[in-house]
């Protein structure tokens, strides 16, 4: 397994806290959910759709559980980079060769804070930022050819 194997598949702390901490929650609302549905003794339509709307809740609850603990549990969390090195958690800021600029925060989707967008380290792009530091310059292979950015800020997660 090479390095980069290794980062795809690892959380950073903030991120494998916040997942722990959605697993609590969801875990005690589902059980508010299955002890509303054992309480309701009416036979009516009204009754009926409660019911059916609880049930369509408590399945996307089971679904979301079942990808927090599979997260979980074929995860690690990323050791700590130097402040200024790309890594798993890390928020960058890109220049890129028309001027803009753009933040990413590197990882799983699950790594994704605030409004700033996931860029997986499995991606050509997160591929190529991984390890680099702030300042260089860093090509990747994108659809449209080969492209590069500057890296302008690394931040830690």
């Amino acid at each position: 397994m090479s390095v980069l194997d290794h980062q795809i598949h690892q959380l950073s702390a903030s991120a494998r806290k916040r997942l722990q901490q959605d697993e609590i929650d969801l875990t005690a609302r589902r059980a508010e959910l299955v002890a509303e549905q054992g309480s309701e003794t009416g036979g009516d339509l009204v009754d009926q759709a409660s019911f059916a709307t609880q049930q369509i809740e408590i399945e996307s609850i089971d679904r979301r559980l079942n990808r927090i603990r599979e997260l979980l549990s074929a995860t690690t969390v990323a050791s700590d980079a130097p402040e200024d090195t790309v890594a798993v958690g890390s928020v960058v800021t890109l220049r890129f060769d028309d001027g803009s600029t753009e933040a990413y925060q590197v990882g799983l989707i699950e790594e994704q804070a605030d409004d700033v967008v996931a860029l997986t380290p499995s991606s050509p792009l997160g591929r190529a930022l991984m390890g680099h530091k702030m300042g260089d310059k860093v090509t990747y292979a994108a659809p449209v050819g080969e492209l590069s950015v500057e890296i302008v800020q690394v931040a830690g997660s």
